[in-house]
């Protein structure tokens, strides 16, 4: 598999969760938010973002996968913009995991004709493990990137196959994100926000169109 440590890391496996049971994407904006969240955690456990004192540092050597890299060069390119900005960011999401897991190797694309291709997991067994995992366990036994993977996917409502409501995850799940809690964090209460933000204005479209002329 192509693309460095990165290509079976934190935004990978959560974008496997965005998959759903015919291996189709996910339309919902909430998940470009969590894999932007899981590749900012990718680049702190790969040592690119650091927290200091009064600062957060960059450190702009490549990590070899694409959609980390991009993310890492436009940080670097507009030092002043805040994290939320970068989880926020548009113009890098879902599909751009998609391409990345393609070229990797990681998934398989079947095209369908006049219908939305459909990707074949190959590392389902670990994304199944990573569907099962409870939010409110605590980190014993887990890595850092494990619990890393959970709670981004809780917050987003992605381990919620049936409602979609973002999970709370556990002090302990955060801990045991080690030296990237401070990130872990961070990340976690911000796409959880726009977990509710999104259903918010998506049940109100909902109920828009339901109603008549007055």
């Amino acid at each position: 598999m192509t693309g460095g440590p990165l290509a079976d890391g934190v935004a990978v496996r959560v974008s496997a969760l965005c998959l759903d049971s015919q291996g189709r994407l996910s339309d919902l904006l909430i998940a470009s938010a969590a894999v932007r969240a899981g590749l900012l955690l990718d680049l702190a456990l790969a040592g690119r973002v650091t927290q200091t004192d009064d600062a957060v540092e960059i450190d702009a050597e490549p990590t070899g996968f694409p959609p980390a890299d991009r993310l890492l060069a436009a940080v670097v390119a507009e030092p002043g913009r805040p994290l939320d900005g970068w989880l926020d960011e548009r113009r890098l999401g879902l599909a751009d995991l998609a391409a990345a897991n393609e070229a990797s190797g990681r998934w398989v694309r079947r095209r369908q004709l006049l219908r939305r291709d459909r990707y074949v997991d190959r590392a389902a067994d670990q994304t199944r493990r990573d569907l099962a995992r409870s939010p409110e366990v605590g980190g014993v036994g887990l890595t850092a990137q494990d619990a890393a993977v959970t709670a981004v996917a809780a917050a987003a409502g992605l381990l919620d196959r049936r409602r979609g409501e973002p999970d709370e995850p556990s002090p302990g799940l955060l801990a045991a994100t080690g030296d990237v809690r401070w990130l872990a964090d961070h990340v976690t209460g911000h796409v959880t926000a726009a977990c509710w933000r999104y259903r918010a204005q998506s049940m109100g479209l909902r109920v828009s169109g339901t109603v008549g002329p007055g």
